[in-house]
């Protein structure tokens, strides 16, 4: 049935307004669906449903002067009931508003209108989706005849743009040399952390004793908010750190460090994010723009695009690897042919499949959203199906953590070198110790996971994601597929929540990811240089914390931090919601900050002499409040959450911090004087006096005083 058939059978929707929506505003919004010749019976349903990785703010039909007040509406003689639900239509359009048609029937001509953002009662409107899409869908289903079979119509788009600029974010390569040229790269983010397209202000550049780079630029529009400067040099070995400002606008950043040294050893660290997906499955935008995002917004080295494949048909499988080895360039950018293998958790979870070339065989969990069942026997629904399909095959697997977890019961030591600990979906320190307690010799990966179309600098919006996305350094030989594939494999690779935190962990000389026999404990070289000062570096045996740097922790005297942490469940609701308040008995607090807030959407809501309040949610992560205090040792705090009530007095944190658990997967309250950090550049060495006879996996985990992490890959060494 043509389009325009359809159109005059089950009707037709549009927008109001249809102009571009600048990304998280707040306005109002009204869809209206007219009524084809097939009319709508008594008992029948119309479903507004837009993609379920959208962040759009879910709507309410109860208080009109609250945010996201929606309504229905119709011109005609029947009555509406609406109702906004998740996972009630098709994957991946299961955010909807359902609206059931009773007490008469509509005939052709009728309309109903569903209002977002309804502010005649005193509401101030819908927010809209906080990341850019261009043709963002409210898709419109029918079902005409009361059967619960829905007839999807013309339906309305609108393009979701970036907002003003809210931040500059400056990126580099983590190493050069004197004889080489580099580049350094400057953004513009709005306040949701899209590049900011429209942004035209005057940068000045401190190029931090670097040499190529221009003392100011004036972006242009054809910029898209985002400039890499090519041809910088390093004049001598050390450390760089290259500011940047728009004294117009109120905004300034510092890079990451840029380390020069004398000459390449046999690894140079990369930069990249291995996982994420865009519309062709259940993200944003198509894989096109996926790979070209990573390259020129999120300036990494390299990225894999990682769809969920009951949802890759053939047709999407051949576009996937024509954009990968398209955009595949050596020595710039380099893309990996992929795909999620996406069982249920008792079937294996979710797995990462790579390949190092061109192609690769597609496997699917299942067919439960492929049409085309011809290739049904090449399914693989069970983990050990797969492990005993690509057995011998030049492939690597990686279990991660996303809406599945992946069940670590089954494991192909073969296939499977690495696990991610980090992502867009939350922070999984349990993952990696179940690996290691199974005794499983993996490296370690974080990446995003992103579905917003923003691979490689992904922030999390206002949605089912928590965190920011992470990324991976690979220490490879060079920057080609063959390069990075090889390192992957040998696990020399690390994984932070997302900055550039530059980290060398060797034993015995050896990189990270070895593996190899000692006749006595290992001498573990620990090199850290961070994105922002810190606060601790753990070293671990196993599932055991050796070793900390530094050994006593240096505190403030008048501030005082408050973080907490952890996860509700290992499944997909694993987030808790933690908004809340601390108030004192007496003394005041000077002032306030945020620690570790992910996005926009949380954050210090309020503060008083006596009282901080807060939104929060975490994913295993932490969040928390820095609190600025005029007050006696005897003060008390009272902290006030849903998760937990607790009273705890200044006198009681003066010499170390006071941890409470809080249940679920790690979820705990640390009440601490603040940690002031040991400053951005951290090297030292430890060895223990004696080790049984056995594997001993040393790895090794930074904190950051902004809370920021990088956990290093095993070493593993054999007594």
């Amino acid at each position: 049935m043509t389009g325009s058939e359809i159109r005059a059978l089950y009707g037709w929707a549009e927008i109001d307004p249809a102009a571009p929506v600048v990304a998280g505003s707040v306005g109002t919004w009204r869809i209206t669906y007219h009524v084809g010749r097939h009319g709508v019976d008594d008992g029948g349903v119309v479903k507004f449903a837009w993609r379920d990785v959208s962040d759009w703010a879910a709507p309410q039909f109860e208080d009109p002067s609250a945010p996201e007040y929606a309504t229905v509406s119709t011109t005609g003689p029947a009555s509406l009931r609406g109702r906004f639900e998740k996972q009630r239509y098709l994957r991946p359009w299961r955010l909807c508003v359902t609206i059931d048609v009773f007490d008469d029937s509509l005939s052709e001509g009728d309309s109903i209108t569903l209002t977002l953002g309804d502010t005649s009662e005193g509401s101030p409107g819908s927010r809209a989706q906080t990341f850019c899409k261009d043709a963002f869908e409210f898709r419109v289903a029918v079902d005409w005849c009361g059967t619960w079979v829905y007839t999807e119509v013309p339906s309305p788009k609108i393009p979701i743009v970036s907002g003003p600029p809210h931040r500059l974010v400056v990126l580099s390569p983590s190493e050069t040399t004197p004889d080489v040229t580099t580049w350094i790269g400057v953004k513009a983010e709005d306040i949701w952390g899209n590049p900011s397209t429209g942004y035209t202000g005057t940068v000045h550049i401190n190029a931090g004793g670097l040499t190529g780079l221009p003392e100011a630029y004036r972006f242009r529009a054809a910029d898209r908010g985002v400039r890499r400067f090519e041809g910088v040099k390093a004049p001598k070995p050390g450390t760089y750190w290259v500011g940047a400002a728009d004294v117009e606008n109120g905004l300034a950043a510092e890079g990451n460090p840029l380390r020069c040294v004398d000459a390449r050893s046999t690894y140079q660290p990369f930069w990249g994010d291995l996982h994420g997906q865009s519309e062709e499955t259940v993200g944003t935008n198509p894989v096109s723009s996926y790979f070209r995002f990573a390259r020129e917004s999120a300036l990494v080295d390299f990225a894999g695009h990682q769809g969920n494949d009951f949802q890759i048909t053939e047709a999407i499988w051949r576009e996937i690897k024509s954009q990968a080895n398209t955009q595949y360039a050596p020595g710039r950018f380099v893309t990996f042919v992929g795909y999620e293998w996406s069982a249920n958790t008792p079937l294996g979870g979710d797995h990462n499949v790579y390949y190092p070339g061109n192609d690769g065989p597609l496997h699917r969990s299942s067919h439960v959203l492929i049409s085309d069942k011809s290739d049904i026997d090449t399914d693989c629904t069970h983990v050990t199906d797969l492990y005993a399909t690509l057995r011998g095959k030049d492939v690597l697997l990686l279990p991660h953590v996303g809406g599945r977890y992946a069940n670590l019961n089954w494991h192909d030591s073969e296939l499977e070198p690495l696990v991610e600990v980090y992502s867009e979906w939350g922070e999984f320190e349990w993952f990696l110790r179940e690996a290691l307690e199974k005794g499983y010799r993996v490296g370690f990966t974080a990446g995003s996971d992103d579905h917003k179309g923003r691979p490689g600098a992904a922030p999390p919006g206002s949605g089912s994601f928590g965190v920011y996305g992470g990324l991976t350094c690979i220490y490879a030989t060079e920057l080609t597929r063959e390069g990075l594939w090889e390192a992957l494999k040998a696990r020399r690779c690390y994984g932070t929540t997302g900055q550039r935190i530059l980290l060398d962990v060797t034993a015995d000389g050896k990189p990270m990811g070895s593996a190899y026999q000692a006749s006595q404990p290992p001498e573990i070289a620990v090199k850290v240089i961070g994105a922002a000062p810190i606060e601790r570096v753990d070293i671990f045996r196993g599932l055991e914390q050796v070793h900390t740097f530094p050994a006593t922790t240096e505190r403030s005297e008048d501030r005082v931090r408050v973080a907490w942490s952890g996860q509700r469940i290992r499944a997909r609701n694993r987030l808790v919601r933690w908004d809340g308040s601390l108030d004192l008995d007496r003394g005041r607090i000077i002032s306030a900050a945020g620690y570790a807030f992910d996005t926009p959407s949380e954050g210090i809501e309020t503060v008083t002499e006596r009282t901080v309040s807060w939104k929060s949610v975490t994913t295993g992560d932490a969040d928390g409040v820095i609190l600025t205090l005029d007050a006696p040792p005897e003060t008390i705090f009272d902290f006030n959450t849903p998760v937990l009530n607790r009273t705890v007095s200044l006198q009681e944190i003066n010499d170390s911090p006071l941890v409470v658990d809080a249940g679920g997967i790690d979820m705990k309250v640390a009440f601490e004087r603040l940690p002031l950090g040991v400053g951005r550049e951290v090297a030292f060495t430890f060895q223990e006096a004696a080790l049984p006879t056995g594997c001993h996996p040393y790895w090794v985990r930074v904190l950051q005083t902004d809370g920021a992490k990088a956990w290093a890959s095993p070493i593993y060494v054999t007594i």
